[in-house]
């Protein structure tokens, strides 16, 4: 016991410097909105880093499975461009009659990324891609699966990394359409389960079914990304517009491999928008 209290004597002093040093710390942390979201941007960085090399130690051992993985889908889709060409052919098109088609997806770009942490059990998840401003990642590009199903946009960047808003999150909201009418109508998650989201305001004339499929509907994405299908609908109690449960497309539970997707148009999108809502 004397040794203990000797023991206490003699590192007091750097006990007390450490608990004031403590509580500066915790003071200037909690100073501003600003300050907060300065460190949690930072701290996030930092826990991507650590999580993005454990990560990539462990993905060392599966290069060969992911090489065969890519191998197949560049083959899958070189057979796809050689019916699509020869179908083409046959119809009596040839590329210069087919390109104003194609300048749709043209002015759209995409950035492979990979998921460096993620949540799920949250009101307000996220995902954090290993790709920044560096790779030239901005503020409210899209994110989608390889499959070409919506998994969120982008909200914040770093250097290196980017933070997404993922569809399950209280947050987010975008639009949707019914691929078979066309009807368009908000779409935004509720928290109650991450395999459903709820789309609102809908027509009524949209006439909607089990079933239908559902795509995005915005100036950030090109058509045919997949949000999910109808799988329960019914009339709001003023009986003018239909609310409808979704079954998401994407599996947001094991997310690995990402598309982020850039419409090179949209800051000529957004600078209209802001200028109309102006004018409003």
């Amino acid at each position: 016991m004397h040794r203990l209290i000797e023991f206490i004597k003699s590192i007091y002093v750097l006990v007390i410097f450490l608990l004031i040093e403590g509580i500066a710390l915790w003071s200037y942390a909690t100073s501003t909105p600003y300050t907060e979201a300065k460190i949690l941007s930072r701290t996030t960085a930092v826990g991507a880093a650590v999580s993005g090399t454990v990560y990539d130690v462990a993905r060392f051992f599966n290069l060969g499975e992911d090489n065969r993985a890519l191998s197949a889908k560049v083959a899958e889709l070189e057979e796809l461009l050689q019916i699509e060409r020869a179908m083409l052919e046959e119809a009596g098109f040839d590329r210069e009659s087919v390109l104003p088609y194609m300048d749709a997806e043209l002015h759209y770009r995409y950035y492979p990324a990979r998921v460096v942490s993620m949540t799920t059990n949250r009101l307000r998840n996220y995902i954090v891609l290993d790709r920044g401003m560096d790779d030239g990642i901005r503020r409210d590009m899209g994110v989608i699966t390889p499959n070409r199903e919506l998994v969120g946009y982008v909200v914040s960047c770093t250097e290196r990394y980017a933070v997404v808003q993922p569809i399950l999150n209280t947050d987010f909201t975008t639009g949707g359409r019914l691929v078979e009418s066309g009807h368009v109508c908000p779409i935004r998650w509720s928290g109650v389960s991450r395999y459903e989201v709820e789309a609102v305001e809908l027509s009524t004339y949209a006439a909607p079914r089990k079933g239908m499929v559902v795509e995005v509907s915005s100036e950030r994405l090109p058509q045919g990304i997949v949000i999910g299908t109808i799988e329960d609908f019914e009339l709001n109690n003023s009986q003018s517009a239909y609310s409808a449960t979704l079954r998401i497309a994407a599996d947001m539970s094991s997310l690995e491999n990402l598309l982020i997707v850039e419409n090179t148009h949209y800051g000529e999108l957004d600078e209209l928008r802001r200028a109309v809502d102006g004018a409003m």
